[in-house]
């Protein structure tokens, strides 16, 4: 389907009132930063999927989504309430698997390289 996932419209269209589980994936981060003319910091590179997540819940307030994120700092806009919780990986969200950290695969490889 055509369009963007942030048009209400379009979600409609593409029923995800009728969905059971949706994943939002990451654009690449480097091709981000090439792409736009903005300073961007690395925290505003997850914006667009902490949006699109927003508007898919406001339709379907009980599908259950998996959301890929480049920083682990920007799960707590994810969350209904901002909660002070030491780390993501004591998050609601992160140990149900509602939420992918694409840098903890760079940190799994490269323990995996070191501790053979």
């Amino acid at each position: 389907m055509y369009g963007s996932p942030l048009d209400r419209n379009v979600l409609r269209k593409a029923q995800i009132q009728r969905a059971a589980k949706a994943v939002i994936l990451s654009d690449d981060p480097s091709l981000v930063k090439q792409e736009s003319n903005k300073i961007m910091t690395n925290e505003m590179l997850d914006a667009k999927n902490v949006f699109i997540y927003k508007a898919i819940k406001k339709i379907n307030p009980t599908l259950q989504i998996i959301t890929e994120l480049s920083y682990s700092s920007n799960i707590e806009f994810l969350q209904e309430r901002h909660k002070s919780i030491p780390s993501y990986i004591y998050q609601k969200m992160y140990t149900a698997g509602e939420v992918y950290i694409s840098s903890i695969i760079d940190t799994l490889t490269a323990q995996a390289c070191y501790n053979p």
